[in-house]
């Protein structure tokens, strides 16, 4: 009986995924998610007689186009094959003219970011200074850094237009340089290499059949089963036409069009849902990659802990802004088990019940803020506060003052981490 109340528990729970992309059907967009802005509006305020003065971010790019055309083309390729043999329904032919508008409208855009992601990263550091005033204060000191890649170079140039219209005394400095990306976007073949082992391979397969139904889709758009078995890798084609449908919401063109219409609600959770496993094994605290897939980002953690020391010792404000990618904020939140995403486990059901929701975590120009407080400058132990996408967030650690935690736990806490993995 236990053992049955509990399966009901578990399901009960995992239901809320299914329920949010339901209700919302752009949540089923994983990573290409368009930035929701903060659902929190107001923070809680700081304990008495703390100012804040200092801000260290990671942020990733803002809405882009998909990279290559590869992407755009392979479910409209399908359709025109199947087109050309007369297999195709009244609404798989409307489907592929829609398709063919949507690559036409990407063309030469690889990558490329759009109006939408520079008005995300302009209204991420509006709010920012809105609500940190006393950081950005007179000649404060900002400290800017992109990854290489043109839609995180742009990110940073939005955000930072935006800073000097609101300040134009601050003193920016602004960096895109090979020298950062050991830190900003490390690349680790021995932990890339752990997620294409045999373990992790079986455990995402085994997960990927249990849930890669997709026989009404196929009957909405092709008028001869026959044909579709032969002929069409059903689930590829699915998880194809679904990530074209998901960066609509990134262009302008998405305020003109949709694709989602063509899913039911089962089958856009179910693909989201084999997405958000593979992004658990790839970047989470996976048993099956022995939960380090995390410390690629190990160099990042040193590196913010060695800025905020340094920060906490001057007395003038100062903020450090670095943008990148959400292989980066995803594994991130991982290491730190910011909000839970620390989770440890070999069982993929449980992600969902247990809040391992990916879309949660990293939409486009996803961000990671920590806000530092103390009462004079001669403070060495100040406070300091984590903003998931602008709303607070929870750490592993002890805190009276929630969401405030002491600097000094949580650099004790992770040091500790760093130099067990590292020895």
């Amino acid at each position: 009986m236990a053992t049955v109340a509990t399966l009901f528990i578990v399901t009960l729970h995992a239901q809320t995924a299914y329920n949010e992309i339901r209700e919302n059907a752009l949540l089923s967009a994983s990573n290409y998610m368009a930035y929701p802005g903060p659902t929190q509006q107001k923070l809680t305020p700081a304990p008495r007689g703390y100012k804040p003065f200092y801000v260290s971010h990671y942020g990733r790019h803002g809405s882009r186009y998909h990279s290559k055309p590869s992407i755009y083309n392979a479910p409209y390729l399908t359709l025109l094959k199947a087109d050309s043999l007369d297999k195709l329904t009244a609404t798989g032919k409307d489907l592929m003219q829609r398709l063919d508008i949507i690559r036409k409208d990407a063309e030469n855009h690889w990558g490329d970011l759009t109006e939408v992601g520079a008005r995300e990263n302009e209204d991420i550091i509006r709010r920012m200074y809105q609500r940190f005033p006393e950081v950005f204060k007179g000649a404060a000191d900002v400290d800017a850094r992109s990854t290489g890649v043109g839609r995180c170079v742009l990110s940073m140039e939005y955000a930072l237009m935006q800073l000097t219209r609101l300040n134009p005394q601050l003193k920016i400095q602004q960096h895109a340089s090979h020298r950062d990306m050991d830190y900003l976007n490390l690349q680790d073949k021995d932990l890339f290499n752990l997620r294409k082992t045999k373990k992790a391979m079986a455990a995402f397969n085994a997960f990927k059949a249990r849930n890669s139904e997709c026989g009404h889709l196929m009957q909405t758009l092709f008028n001869d089963s026959v044909y579709v078995r032969k002929n069409v890798r059903s689930y590829d084609f699915a998880e194809q036409l679904l990530i074209v449908a998901a960066i609509l919401q990134d262009v302008e063109l998405g305020k003109q069009m949709s694709l989602y219409d063509v899913f039911t609600p089962e089958e856009m959770y179910h693909i989201w849902r084999i997405g958000n496993a593979y992004w658990y094994i790839g970047w989470g605290a996976s048993e099956a990659t022995d939960s380090k897939m995390p410390y690629l980002q190990r160099n990042l953690l040193r590196k913010m802990i060695q800025q905020a020391d340094s920060c906490i010792l001057l007395p003038k404000t100062n903020v450090h802004l670095r943008f990148g990618h959400e292989t980066v904020l995803l594994s991130f939140l991982c290491l730190l088990d910011i909000n839970g995403f620390g989770l440890v486990t070999n069982d993929l059901d449980q992600l969902e019940p247990k809040g391992w929701i990916n879309y949660h975590a990293f939409p486009m120009s996803g961000n990671v803020q920590f806000i530092f407080y103390r009462k004079s400058p001669a403070d060495r132990d100040p406070l300091f506060k984590v903003l998931l996408n602008e709303n607070e967030a929870t750490l592993p650690l002890p805190t009276k003052q929630a969401p405030y935690y002491r600097w000094s736990d949580f650099r004790s806490y992770c040091l500790k981490k760093l130099d067990a993995y590292e020895n």
